[in-house]
């Protein structure tokens, strides 16, 4: 199943003959795709959708998001014919379970921080830089307090010092024309961070989609906290792929010149930096290579799938966790 993602401006899209058919005026152009086996489509910008075609996605289980060009969320178009209230209230029950969502929010934390190491660890083999080596024995400290962290506020205050850690650690690998000196956001103030923040915007709505198609229900973390209009649960799961999909793919784009300076606009009158439209593509283009990749990362699995079939397995399994109130059943992604 593949995600169907749409940058041009003003774009029209619509369905004939099982045929999605993106037209752009302003590029003089039509792409045509055929409907079968896509999953999902994400608009950036304006875009319009003819009655029909939406009609048609409902009818397909085809999920629609819509997102400003910078990557601020507006909302999706989605079928109901996902929706597990069963699966949701048992949900809701174990949300409310302290021992049950303590336990969680720790496998979450500590899939991170691990694959945070690897990350670093990765990059350092060619480079030996001593701040870094000191990154990950900060972070390893981190990570045995994790065990006996008593409440999540505990929890957060030591993955936030992790993750201090951790950006002194990758500001090492960063070119320095990118002025990459620790994570900013909201918005983004230099191009790495700009590259970080999109990947990570790319990934939510990725996992928004695979919580959705399981019945699960989105806002309903046990990690982070619940708040009106964030995804806490989306966030939650997204804990163990943030360095296994969205920076290592900020590293591999810098350091291999796909993208560079030039690929990005002047800062914004709020002093944000983005990437330019022509750029946009390209990085959308080498994340769907990304989560496309096969692995055999997932512990419960012996034969390998895909970056992205690999996060619905895993929705599936927390799913599992959730109906048989155990929080040992679900294995967080860990790379070597």
């Amino acid at each position: 199943m593949s995600f169907i993602y749409i940058y041009e401006k003003n774009a029209k899209i619509g369905i004939k003959s099982n045929t999605v058919l993106i037209e752009s005026s302003r590029e003089k152009l039509t792409r045509k795709l055929p409907i079968e086996g896509i999953e999902s489509i994400v608009i950036f910008g304006n875009a319009s959708l003819s009655t029909n075609c939406v009609k048609e996605l409902l009818e397909r289980n085809i999920s629609l998001t819509w997102l400003s060009s910078k990557g601020k969320f507006f909302g999706r178009l989605e079928s109901t014919s996902n929706v597990n209230i069963f699966r949701q209230r048992e949900q809701f029950l174990m949300g409310n379970d302290k021992e049950f969502s303590l336990a969680l929010s720790k496998k979450f934390i500590t899939a991170k921080i691990k694959n945070q190491i690897t990350i670093l660890r990765r990059y350092q083999r060619n480079r030996n830089v001593e701040k870094v080596n000191d990154s990950i024995r900060g972070m390893s400290k981190i990570l045995h307090k994790i065990e006996t962290a008593e409440d999540k506020e505990k929890l957060m205050g030591d993955e936030g010092i992790a993750a201090r850690y951790y950006y002194e650690g990758l500001s090492n690998f960063v070119d320095p024309e990118f002025g990459f000196t620790g994570r900013n956001r909201q918005p983004p103030r230099d191009c790495f961070n700009s590259l970080l923040s999109f990947a990570y915007t790319l990934l939510m709505y990725d996992i928004y989609t695979a919580v959705v198609n399981r019945g699960l229900h989105p806002y309903a973390g046990f990690l982070h906290s619940i708040k009106r209009g964030h995804p806490a649960l989306c966030s939650d799961l997204m804990e163990e792929w943030r360095g296994v999909l969205a920076d290592s793919l900020a590293l591999y784009v810098t350091s291999r010149g796909i993208i560079s300076k030039d690929s990005f606009n002047r800062p914004d009158l709020d002093g944000g930096v983005y990437l330019n439209g022509e750029a946009s593509k390209i990085f959308i283009a080498e994340y769907e290579k990304k989560v496309r990749t096969q692995s055999k990362y997932l512990s419960y699995a012996d034969f390998p799938v895909s970056f992205r079939r690999g996060i619905e397995m895993q929705c599936l399994q927390l799913a599992k966790a959730i109906e048989e109130h155990n929080p040992d059943i679900y294995q967080p992604v860990v790379i070597r």
